[in-house]
């Protein structure tokens, strides 16, 4: 199995891991509970969770912020120190078969937006898209609609606020109502 397909059909398996075909990115379940002025960073928590599950599948440390596998490198990218300030990097919706980028939840989302926006896809895919990030890795809706504002994807984020907070509250209350934070 190549390290490639790991990224994708291992992280798929995780029940904390989220990965789409969409960006070169995946993401760790944070927390179900969200604070609309908070640091979106990976926890250490998160980051050795991360580390530990793709060194177990052959991947191997090569700083503090990449993990490489062959010719594949999963980046963490360097957290954005301000408050309410996007960390969204270009490369994060750049396809690329070779780098991959471990992205909060939030950041996740705002990639998948950014991605709907330049590629001009219709708002329902992005919605469904988004609900399917939901069902494994709730996001801070509120704080991506704040860091949003004057930006390409103001208008969808502003559009979906109401039926996606809907839908994610309902999703941690069947769904991850217990679970705890990594």
């Amino acid at each position: 199995m190549t390290a490639e397909s790991l990224v994708f059909e291992h992280v798929k398996e995780d029940k904390n891991l989220y990965i789409t075909p969409q960006i070169p990115a995946l993401t760790i379940y944070d927390d179900n509970w969200f604070v609309r002025n908070d640091y979106d960073v990976l926890s250490v928590g998160q980051r050795n969770y991360v580390i530990n599950y793709l060194t177990g599948k052959g991947f191997k440390q090569k700083s503090g912020r990449s993990l490489v596998n062959g010719d594949i490198t999963v980046h963490f990218p360097r957290p954005q120190s301000n408050l309410a300030i996007s960390a969204f990097q270009p490369e994060f919706i750049t396809p690329n078969s070779k780098d991959y980028y471990c992205l909060t939840p939030t950041q996740f989302a705002e990639a998948l937006c950014y991605r709907s926006v330049n590629l001009g896809l219709c708002e329902q895919d992005l919605a469904s898209q988004l609900k399917q990030l939901i069902d494994k890795c709730p996001y801070n809706i509120e704080w991506l609609r704040d860091i949003s504002y004057r930006t390409i994807i103001e208008s969808i984020t502003a559009k979906q606020f109401s039926e996606l907070m809907a839908y994610q509250a309902e999703v941690v209350k069947t769904k991850f109502k217990m679970k705890k934070a990594l």
